[in-house]
């Protein structure tokens, strides 16, 4: 079993420090620690897109990043996204209405 570890980033533009052990997948500290859901689990291999979120800029598979290589990273996830397209509901409605869609290309 791994040390744990503290590690500060941003997400969504929002200062965060976390605690994790150091392999810990960026997907699962979004998820579980910093409750930010809307960046899904899908197939744990990097290929599905459903755990796609921005890394400073650059788009990535979080279910591939361990939290160790985060530090002072700049993390945008699905959420933010959502918010500077219009309305939150808007990508909600939108996933609704694709409900068998489970990559990241935009879809609203």
């Amino acid at each position: 079993m791994s040390q744990m570890i503290k590690t500060s980033l941003t997400v969504n533009g929002k200062r965060q420090t976390v605690t994790a052990q150091p392999d810990t997948p960026l997907l699962w500290v979004l998820r579980e620690d910093l409750k930010l859901t809307g960046t899904k689990f899908g197939c744990g291999a990097g290929q599905c897109g459903a755990c796609m979120v921005h890394v400073d800029g650059k788009s990535v598979f979080s279910c591939l990043l361990p939290v160790s290589q985060m530090g002072g990273r700049s993390i945008t996830t699905i959420a933010t996204n959502c918010r500077r397209r219009g309305s939150p509901n808007r990508c909600r409605n939108a996933a609704t209405a694709n409900p068998g869609r489970s990559c990241a290309r935009p879809i609203c």
